[in-house]
């Protein structure tokens, strides 16, 4: 897949998510477990319209070890219930590459954003984002924007 990154700026949006400490090789099963508990909690009320599933990674270890914010984007504030919290996606400047392929080969995608930054001349600050859309059963994908929170080079 040819990707091609962008400086957007984005908004900072709420979610209603559930923070995890992952090792690389279990990002899947933890993430999609996540994301059925965080969908499960939200159908118990009335807290949509929804605007993507989202991983959010705040930070990384030496051994690869992430701490995710796993959730829900909504259109408005969530008041945490249980284990699913209130958060909400940076805002500022970050370096968006949209992924159309199979979700495992996601990762792609993040190669593309972090080379990107160094050409359009931007640091990366090590948070980074995923917002996956509507799965699409004919073609067995779900497009996922992927950003990373950026700033110039001084």
């Amino acid at each position: 897949m040819d990707y091609a990154p962008v400086i957007a700026a984005v908004t900072s949006r709420p979610l209603a998510a559930i923070a995890a400490r992952v090792r690389p090789e279990q990002v899947g099963q933890v993430v999609f477990g996540a994301l059925e508990r965080v969908h499960a909690v939200l159908r118990s009320g009335a807290w949509g319209p929804y605007w993507g599933d989202v991983v959010l990674c705040e930070g990384e270890d030496d051994d690869g070890v992430m701490d995710l914010r796993i959730g829900v984007g909504l259109a408005r504030p969530f008041p945490g219930l249980g284990a699913v919290g209130p958060w909400n996606t940076p805002g500022g400047e970050a370096v968006q590459v949209t992924h159309l392929g199979a979700w495992s080969d996601r990762g792609l995608a993040h190669e593309a954003a972090r080379h990107g930054a160094v050409r359009l001349g931007r640091r990366l600050t090590g948070v980074h984002w995923e917002v996956s859309g509507a799965f699409d059963l004919a073609a067995r994908t779900r497009p996922t924007d992927v950003f990373y929170e950026a700033a110039a080079d001084d």
